[in-house]
């Protein structure tokens, strides 16, 4: 089976120095700032890399190189997916998560990966939050307006003025990336020495 077939969208963890950007802004119910992962829907023949990879470019100005994970898990998209270890076959840039949907086996890998670059946010991007795995687990344990992740030393750097008094609402990977940097540690520490290059 080709696992690139089934890829509809992709996503990318980016380890620069500790933090992980991910997109910040207002959520279809305009009651609270969404925390997104970068990444979107796959274009024509891409891999699930070449998604995540030109995403991370487009939504944050980011070059990334991929990092090679200690696992990859996969888990059915859910309120409270369970993390299952499994492989990934295609090509030499393996994904660390991959969420499944059904029916169509349609899924999703979300990759580790580093920069050297500064991100900054596209004409589409109204934000982007700079998150240490304290940062992470603050957000994903208890509710945080915007005015108070920047207030406790959050880093961010925004395209659009936002609500400083809305809730950020953490999206399923910011929670998923808790729960792998607590089993994981080496995740936040080691990314830019494990950097490989697709050949």
């Amino acid at each position: 089976m080709n696992l690139n077939e089934n890829v509809v969208t992709a996503g990318v963890y980016v380890n620069i120095n500790g933090l992980f950007p991910f997109q910040v802004g207002p959520t279809k119910a305009g009651t609270a700032l969404g925390v997104v992962r970068l990444g979107g829907h796959r274009e024509r023949d891409e891999t699930g890399w070449q998604c995540a990879s030109r995403e991370a470019f487009e939504e944050a100005a980011l070059h990334i190189v991929p990092v090679k994970p200690p696992a990859t898990y996969w888990y059915e998209a859910s309120d409270e997916p369970e993390l299952i270890v499994g492989g990934w076959q295609e090509g030499d840039v393996e994904p660390i998560l991959v969420g499944k949907r059904t029916p169509g086996n349609r899924i999703t890998p979300v990759y580790l990966a580093t920069s050297h670059d500064s991100p900054v946010p596209s004409a589409e991007t109204k934000g982007i939050l700079l998150l240490s795995p304290a940062d992470i687990a603050n957000i994903v344990s208890a509710p945080i307006t915007l005015g108070q992740y920047m207030e406790s030393g959050g880093r961010a750097v925004f395209g659009d003025a936002l609500p400083l008094d809305f809730p950020l609402e953490p999206f399923p990977h910011l929670r998923l990336l808790d729960i792998l940097i607590k089993r994981h540690p080496e995740i936040v520490a080691n990314a830019a020495h494990a950097a490989i290059r697709p050949r």
